[in-house]
């Protein structure tokens, strides 16, 4: 059976310390008080450290080169293998689900609160310098009544972003359909605020977050937890509303 390099290596390195630790026996050498074998035993030793200095440097060269790899990996976002790494900016490994859901409902109280703010001064000319100059805020822009929740599902996995109290002018866009009945129902759509709004929550739950190797083809699911935005359209709104309507008459 052949022998790989490391296994070469670490023979090679044990003859040299059996060398420079074997105890002279030469007749000679007991007489004389003197062992001439000292001259090979030192060579042993400076063999042995240039070995062990080489092997520490390609152990560095390696390591380097495996960080550089896996650096390059996240910023690309996915392997060789097809699965997907990313690490938010606001992501550390040993943050629990608690810090992380209180980290994002303080980047929605401060996005909220700074939205309180006009975004430009009022004068000539400073529109068009706003739409230039200013990244568009969907928190802070979104209307003063709606309200913002966060929280943990069950088993710590995932992350849970609450909008409540949504303008339905704001919020949605009325379609007039026939359903398989006939008869005229209303279909709700999101507006594009209220996507924008989504898309923008989504990520600040995301700069938490981190994936280590998901691949959806092969069912391997590696991120550090989930971020869902849930809301309700005005049809469910108006079902719940009548369930619980419903619910406190039987109580009574």
């Amino acid at each position: 059976m052949a022998k790989t390099k490391a296994s070469k290596t670490r023979t090679r390195i044990d003859a040299l310390r059996a060398v420079i630790e074997k105890e002279c026996t030469a007749p000679t050498c007991r007489e004389t008080g003197k062992c001439r074998h000292e001259g090979e035993k030192e060579a042993a030793r400076h063999m042995l450290g240039r070995l062990l200095e080489k092997l520490k440097d390609a152990a560095g060269d390696e390591q380097e080169e495996r960080a550089q790899m896996w650096a390059d990996i996240y910023e690309r976002g996915y392997d060789s293998h097809g699965n997907t790494f990313f690490q938010g900016s606001k992501y550390r490994s040993d943050q629990s689900m608690k810090d992380r859901a209180a980290g994002i409902r303080m980047d929605i109280k401060v996005a909220r609160k700074a939205g309180q703010a006009p975004l430009v001064q009022d004068g000539p000319g400073l529109v068009s310098q706003a739409l230039e100059t200013y990244r568009f805020d969907p928190i802070g822009e979104a209307p003063a009544e709606i309200k913002f929740g966060v929280r943990i599902g069950r088993g710590y996995g995932s992350i849970y972003i609450d909008i409540k109290s949504i303008p339905q002018d704001w919020g949605w866009i009325a379609e007039e359909v026939t359903d398989y009945q006939g008869e005229k129902v209303t279909r709700w759509h999101r507006s594009q605020a209220l996507k924008d709004l989504e898309v923008e929550l989504k990520a600040v739950g995301e700069a938490y977050n981190a994936d280590h190797g998901s691949n959806i083809m092969t069912d391997c699911f590696a991120k550090a937890f989930y971020v869902f935005v849930e809301y309700d359209d005005p049809a469910t709104l108006a079902w719940r509303a009548e369930h619980e309507r419903k619910r406190r008459e039987a109580r009574a």
